[in-house]
C-alpha cells in the first residue's frame, strides 16, 4: 500500500477568540458571539446519530453496500466515519472534533481527520489533518418550509425535519451525501 502523510497545523489565535475557517482562511471571532444557543427544537434536529444513506460521486449515487458511514453530533463533539469502495476509486475517512452554538449559528471543526483515497483499498494515500486550536466553520441557521437549513461559505446542510434526513450540498447546490437520523 502506498501512503503519503500530510499533517497540517493551524497556529493559535488570539486569546479569547475562536477560529472560524473558510475557503479564504481562518478568522478570529470573539468567544462571546457563540455563548447563546438556538431554540431547543433546532438543536434536537441537528444533534444525534446519523447513518449515511447516499454518497454522490460524479454522476453516480452510491448506496449501501457500496458505501457506509455515520455522522455523530452529541454533547459538543462531532465524529464522522465514511467509507466507499466504488468501481472507480476508494475513500475512507475518520474524523473527530467539536461544535458550538450561537443564537442562530452552528459552528464545528475537526481536531483530527484521517483520509484514505486511491484507486483501490490496496493503493491509497493517507492524509492526516489536525489543528490546534481547531479550525472552525460557521453556518447560519434558517427555515425554509419543512427544511432546517445551515448555510456556510462552501457547504449547505438541508435537514428534512419530518423525513428525519439531511442532504449535505456544496454552496452551489450539488449534492454530496445524504444521511438518515438513527438516534437522538
Amino acid at each position: 500500500m502506498s501512503q503519503r502523510r500530510t499533517v497540517v497545523s493551524i497556529l493559535p489565535a488570539a486569546p479569547g477568540a475562536l477560529v472560524v475557517g473558510g475557503a479564504l482562511g481562518a478568522h478570529p471571532v470573539p468567544a462571546a458571539a457563540q455563548d447563546e444557543a438556538p431554540p431547543p427544537d433546532v438543536r434536537a434536529v441537528i444533534e444525534g446519530t446519523w447513518e449515511l444513506v447516499e454518497w454522490h460521486v460524479g454522476d453516480r449515487v452510491l448506496r449501501p453496500p457500496e458505501m457506509e458511514g455515520r455522522w455523530m453530533v452529541h454533547d459538543g463533539l462531532v465524529v464522522a466515519t465514511r467509507h466507499r469502495n466504488g468501481p472507480d476509486d476508494f475513500e475512507s475517512t475518520a474524523g473527530y472534533g467539536e461544535y458550538r452554538w450561537g443564537p442562530m449559528t452552528w459552528t464545528y471543526g475537526y481536531e483530527r481527520s484521517e483520509d484514505l483515497h486511491g484507486p483501490s483499498p490496496d493503493d491509497v494515500e493517507l492524509t492526516v489533518t489536525g489543528s490546534e486550536p481547531i479550525r472552525m466553520r460557521t453556518f447560519r441557521i434558517s427555515r425554509e418550509g419543512d427544511l432546517l437549513v445551515l448555510d456556510g461559505e462552501t457547504l449547505r446542510w438541508e435537514y428534512d425535519v419530518p423525513g428525519r434526513t439531511f442532504l449535505l450540498k456544496t454552496s452551489g447546490g450539488r449534492p454530496i451525501r445524504k444521511y438518515r437520523k438513527v438516534a437522538p
